[in-house]
Order: structure tokens, then sequence, then C-alpha cells
């Protein structure tokens, strides 16, 4: 699954990141930084994946060193972008008060990806001498934070112009039933970090995006950005 998220990421990043049209401009500094920080998490979950499955344990535990780092940045980067997001959008044309709900779904949706990333990381480091849970746990950090690519997806025309959130949410869906049948049929059960993980994510990414908006403290963040 690792190389299926990975995937994911160059797909629906290929012509606003990685080979972006010159006639759109340059990207900013900042997103050009995030864009290569969440990429090189995914290549890196993508590479030990691998490495365990060839049983190359110890240079697996030597990354890892650096994969704790890569998840800091992501982190860091995730909420600097987010805090420039309004002056981003102003910057390409777009007219921020007329898509102030979308823009509230984004930051909120964006926040809640990130709390559940940083527990998920967090426990899943904690439980590293526990293969099992360790690997469930890494998995379930990065399904935490796919989403972007996920709606960029839908501008694919295999998907014929469906709904950017349809398809979010249908793909997130998708790969955590992945994982529970993945579970039921190694295990014959679902795995404790699973049982709990899967819906903890789901909760804690989706619930701020739809709940969230024209709250007071949404007034305030979109008050703060503005």
């Amino acid at each position: 699954m690792a190389l299926l998220l990975l995937a994911a990421v160059l797909a629906g990043f290929w012509n606003t990141f990685f080979f972006r049209d010159a006639a759109s401009g340059p990207l900013a500094l900042h997103l050009q930084i995030h864009g290569g920080v969440v990429t090189a998490w995914f290549a890196l979950f993508a590479v030990q994946s691998l490495l365990v499955a060839n049983a190359r344990i110890a240079l697996h535990r030597r990354l890892g060193v650096l994969g704790a780092v890569l998840a800091l940045c992501v982190v860091v980067t995730s909420l600097g972008t987010l805090a420039q997001l309004v002056q981003s959008w102003r910057a390409q044309g777009v007219d921020v008060a007329a898509q102030r709900s979308l823009l509230s779904l984004i930051l909120w949706g964006d926040l809640g990806a990130l709390t559940a990333y940083g527990v998920l990381l967090v426990r899943g480091l904690w439980l590293r001498r526990r293969s099992d849970a360790h690997r469930r746990l890494m998995l379930l950090a990065s399904l935490a934070i796919i989403s972007p690519a996920l709606i960029r997806l839908a501008d694919l025309p295999v998907f014929g112009r469906l709904d950017g959130v349809f398809v979010t949410i249908g793909g997130l869906l998708a790969l955590v039933i992945a994982v529970v049948v993945h579970d039921l049929a190694t295990l014959r059960r679902i795995h404790h970090e699973t049982l709990w993980g899967v819906p903890f994510f789901l909760v804690v990414h989706l619930a701020p995006a739809f709940l969230m908006p024209g709250t007071a403290a949404d007034t305030w963040l979109l008050a703060v950005l503005w």
C-alpha cells in the first residue's frame, strides 16, 4: 500500500508540482518546500516498507531517524502552508470571499489531518519495537495526510469530473477498508491498533471539516488568516 500512496501523490500533483506548466507561473517557495518534504515522506515510507519486506531491518531502523525528522518537517511545513493559504489564493486570483466555505473546509480538514497524523505517528514511534503495531500505525499516519493528493485525482479523466470531496472520502474509505480486510485475511481478526486507529483517523480528520465551518472558532481562524 505504501507504493500505492506514493503513486497517488505523484499522479495527484503531476501537473501542479512535479511537471508544472510554465504558463501557470512559478510555485511559491513555501509550497515548493512543503511539496518536497511531503513527497520525501511518502517516498521514504515506500522504501521502508520494501526494506521490511526484504528483511533489511537494520537499515530500516537507521532510516527511521530520517523518518522522524521528515515527520516533524511535514507538520511544520503543512502549518506554514495553511497559514499562507489565503494569501496564496489571492495571489492566484481566487475570490477568497466567494470561496469562504471551501476555505474553511480545507483549513479544518487539514488541521484535523495533521492532528491525526501526529497522534498516530507518535504512537507508532513509541511502539517501534512491536512491528505489528508499528507498521499499522505508520500506515494510518500516512493515510491521514493523503487527502490533498486524492482530491486532485478527481481532475483525472478516469474519474469523469467527479466531485473532489466525493473522490477523497471514497478513496479514504477504500484504503481503510483494505487495511481491515488485510487484518482479517492475515490475522483472522482486526488488530488492536487498526480497531481504534481507523475510526480515530477518520473522525479526527473529517469531522472538523464538516462541523467547524460557521462556528465561532472558524470565524476567529479566518479573521487571523485574512
